[in-house]
């Protein structure tokens, strides 16, 4: 062949791969994300973006707890839920709430596609970047101690037996081993030296769980993040969380490292200026309502409300006068609305709830309310909601006396988890019909994954601790106010 052949096509095949080249340059390319496939997980499936909108629904794998999902006065409620119902709006699709039973295995779930995103207090670690991918931080927070105050113990300065990290070693410390915590605890052993005593929980065993069991004295002690550990002050008050053992740390969102249109979705919806206005939002009203309940690391307890000369409120011809609705007397009413306000009109709740009564916006229209709230008439919409209240557990309590306890409960959270409680007692050998040291103590129960996950169970978790106080307050304060106001 002549030389001048060859030359022509040389210059042609030169040519061919420049174009190549430069179309391999000029296309878009498929976002590429290094990750490693850890042995402990199952295969990753192929499911992104496109996917989850043919199915029309966004599915989120999340804990039962008061900080991510959870029911509210039969409303779905928690941080991440709500912030996830916005993402699911973003997208335009569906929300679908998929609870993880075991926390041990949520990894395993989303790498199976059983849920597209785990929203549930995640910890965004260099560590688990190497198999997940993260949104942007959604907030930030410290890990704390828990251990429980014992302030009898004339022994112990300030009733706690661990002042600093340098002091862990004194408790067995219980945590989830596939938790950030467990590899924060690895950290200090290592940079301290310290033969510390860890010991894993059960997947099975909820965060939440964990911190009933230190204030019970089940366990010794648990790390937690501060944002939740300000949230149980409330119903723990006998647990301290005063040793940080990080720095602020970034709580995230993971999705599956192939998810690339999913990620960048994500991305966009929680840096973008709607949605960190509505994160700060949501933070606030979940986590800044118990940061200002907490002051110098000493909780504010609960005490009885002072009575004036001749009346227990500004408010008290409206309970008179309400208060034939439901049949009850008028300073258990009142004492219901103290609890509930503090006897104030413009009072709203973390969750919405409004005025002297704190109904629910859904409740106020049920029942023929204002949601401006003018005193009158919410009073008169929360009698009308007791009453029927009553009409309601008149079927299964017969004892009044009894009922009043059911009612207030079911005003507190919603008579779904009251329900719920009288199928627990039942199971455990307790009287479904008797509250204290029977109904009560199985609502305290449902903060535990054994029992909220049992069958006859149809709404969940739920800290048991805050309706059972609740009924508690009110009665206390309904006796002070007898002997007050005759």
């Amino acid at each position: 062949m002549k030389k001048s052949v060859w030359r022509v096509i040389l210059v042609s095949l030169a040519l061919l791969g420049g174009v190549a080249f430069m179309f391999t340059l000029l296309s878009p390319k498929k976002k590429q994300t290094e990750f490693e496939q850890d042995p402990n997980l199952p295969q990753l499936v192929n499911l992104d973006l496109d996917s989850i909108r043919a199915r029309g629904r966004l599915i989120i794998l999340t804990e039962n707890s008061s900080t991510t999902y959870y029911l509210y006065k039969e409303e779905p409620k928690g941080f991440d839920y709500e912030l996830a119902k916005q993402f699911a709006k973003f997208l335009k699709v569906k929300l679908e709430v998929r609870v993880i039973e075991n926390l041990d295995s949520m990894f395993a779930m989303l790498y199976r596609g059983e849920g597209d995103i785990i929203a549930s207090n995640l910890t965004i670690t260099e560590q688990r970047k190497r198999f997940l991918a993260f949104s942007p931080p959604i907030y930030q927070t410290k890990q704390v101690l828990v251990q429980r105050r014992d302030t009898s113990n004339k022994l112990l300065e300030n009733g706690i037996v661990v002042h600093g990290i340098n002091e862990l070693d004194r408790l067995p410390i219980h945590v989830h081993a596939y938790s950030s915590f467990y590899r924060k605890l690895e950290e200090i052993t290592k940079n301290t030296g310290l033969n510390l005593q860890v010991i894993e929980a059960s997947g099975k065993v909820g965060t939440e769980e964990l911190l009933q069991e230190v204030a019970s004295g089940a366990v010794p002690s648990t790390i937690t993040d501060k944002s939740l550990a300000f949230l149980s002050f409330e119903d723990y008050p006998n647990l301290d969380m005063s040793v940080e053992l990080s720095e602020d740390e970034d709580i995230g969102w993971a999705v599956r490292p192939n998810a690339y249109l999913l990620q960048e979705r994500l991305n966009a919806f929680i840096a973008g200026k709607n949605g960190i206005r509505f994160i700060n939002k949501l933070y606030r009203r979940y986590f800044g309502r118990a940061e200002e309940n907490w002051s110098g690391g000493v909780q504010r307890f609960f005490s009885m409300p002072p009575v004036q000369a001749g009346a227990l409120s500004p408010f008290d011809s409206l309970y008179k006068a309400h208060a034939p609705i439901v049949g009850w007397d008028w300073r258990l009413l009142t004492a219901l609305s103290f609890v509930e306000s503090g006897f104030n009109p413009n009072a709203e709740s973390w969750a919405g709830a409004r005025g002297l009564m704190q109904l629910m916006p859904a409740t106020i229209m049920k029942y023929d309310g204002d949601t401006l709230c003018p005193p009158d008439n919410n009073i008169q919409s929360g009698a009308k909601y007791l009453h029927n209240l009553d009409n309601f557990w008149a079927q299964i309590v017969r004892n009044p006396e009894e009922r009043v306890k059911f009612i207030l409960a079911s005003y507190n959270c919603g008579p779904g988890h009251i329900l719920d409680a009288m199928c627990i007692a039942k199971q455990i050998g307790r009287n479904d019909t008797l509250w204290e040291g029977h109904v009560a103590d199985a609502l305290m129960l449902k903060a535990q994954r054994q029992y909220y996950a049992m069958s006859c169970v149809k709404h969940g978790y739920l800290n048991g601790v805050g309706p059972v106080n609740f009924v508690n307050k009110i009665l206390a304060i309904f006796e002070h106010y007898k002997l007050s106001a005759k």
